[in-house]
């Protein structure tokens, strides 16, 4: 049962609109009923903005009239039909703020309710996010408790069920209990921290693992006689297929080839690819150079990407995949180990390996990573593969290793 409306909002992220255009482009910009109507009556003032072009999804909303029925239609080159030649939304600059679709008027905001209360979080496919920039989210309580409005409204079905967690599958964790844990998670991955994001989260993930009753090898798939580390680089394959695939726009949802995965335990393949870019990479490439130490800011967003997934429990139990705390660490350690991997391998394969990666490249994956994690929507299978691969924290230490 979620608590009477307490608002936690989190310290050291910041957010203003910077003004790029980015989450005008490409992505799908879903319609309520009444979106529609207000959107459709608009007379520009401007002659070359047609009516608005809508086209029909068929994807059922959460809440009567409400529902997500319909999206705006994109320009041939992919951008929203109201965006200007200068990046500015025609809808918002004509009419203003709250007549923009309730999709728009939403991001990059998104809240978490637990019996503790809701929790505030911001999307880092944002750029304002990426980059930290703006006024703190802790100066802007009225505009979030404004907008948690707009979001109760828009997913009014949405109410999250935290009475299963669990420690690791099999057992159980009380919320409250969970918080008491959560508090340390937090402090570990405080803004003064030096130490890598993943790394920080592995050595979580082992204290937790300290904590199982009933021990067992989470390093071996049961009743599959395969090695763990060539279990490691068929989870990482999948991953990254998940994660990266080779047209992040292509599909609004997200899941893990689940089936191909576990033919590849019953029958592993002489040699393991990694997918990226369109192009194949063996995993002798990944050990042959080094990265590197990325800068500090790059560092930091990766710190402060762990942090709000942590501090939004948008990573575990109801807030991801329905995953044990164990194996929901293990897999946000993972995803951030990826991230240096996905690096990694564009910086090889620019033959300019030992070069210092930008902020711009790792913010971009990051982006990347966030759009995915925020469509995907795990089989029941692919839960259930997840959560046996990734309980084991030697397993997220050795991905970890693959990108250093």
């Amino acid at each position: 049962m979620v608590s009477e409306f307490i608002l936690h909002i989190p310290e050291g992220i910041n957010f203003d609109c910077t003004g790029c255009g980015n989450c005008c482009f490409l992505w799908p910009v879903p319609l309520t009923d009444d979106d529609v109507k207000r959107i459709g009556s608009l007379q520009f003032t401007e002659q070359k903005f047609e009516p608005a072009h809508i086209i029909k999804t068929g994807v059922p909303g959460s809440a009567g009239q409400n529902s997500f029925a319909a999206a705006l239609g994109k320009r041939w080159d992919g951008k929203c039909q109201f965006l200007s030649p200068d990046n500015r939304c025609e809808i918002h600059s004509q009419f203003g703020a709250p007549v923009k679709p309730s999709m728009c008027q939403l991001f990059p905001y998104t809240f978490t309710n637990t019996p503790a209360g809701v929790f505030v979080a911001a999307s880092f496919a944002s750029t304002g996010v990426l980059y930290n920039r703006g006024k703190p989210l802790a100066e802007q309580r009225e505009h979030l408790q404004e907008t948690f409005e707009l979001f109760k409204r828009l997913f009014a079905n949405l109410k999250p069920d935290w009475s299963n967690l669990q420690l690791v599958d099999g057992q159980p964790l009380i919320f409250e209990e969970y918080l008491e844990f959560e508090t340390g998670f937090l402090n570990a991955l405080s803004p003064l921290s030096s130490e890598r994001a993943e790394k920080i989260l592995i050595g979580l993930s082992k204290r937790i693992f300290g904590l199982i009753v009933n021990k067992r090898d989470f390093d071996r798939v049961p009743g599959v006689d395969v090695k763990p580390r060539t279990i490691d680089s068929l989870v990482l394959k999948s991953l990254m297929a998940t994660y990266f695939p080779s047209d992040v726009y292509r599909e609004n949802t997200c899941d893990i080839d689940s089936a191909a995965l576990a033919r590849n335990f019953v029958m592993p393949p002489d040699k393991v690819l990694l997918d990226l870019d369109s192009k194949q990479y063996g995993f002798s490439q990944l050990t042959q150079y080094s990265l590197g130490p990325l800068n500090d800011d790059s560092e930091n967003l990766l710190r402060r990407f762990a942090y709000l997934k942590i501090f939004s429990k948008l990573y575990f139990g109801a807030g991801f995949a329905g995953l044990s705390l164990l194996a929901g660490l293990n897999h946000l350690a993972s995803v951030i180990a990826l991230v240096r991997i996905v690096l990694k391998l564009r910086n090889i394969d620019s033959k300019k390996t030992g070069r210092e990666i930008s902020f711009e490249e790792t913010a971009e994956c990051v982006r990347t990573l966030e759009r995915r994690l925020t469509v995907a929507n795990f089989s029941k299978q692919s839960k259930t593969i997840l959560e046996v691969l990734l309980s084991s924290p030697e397993r997220a230490e050795r991905i970890s290793s693959l990108a250093s």
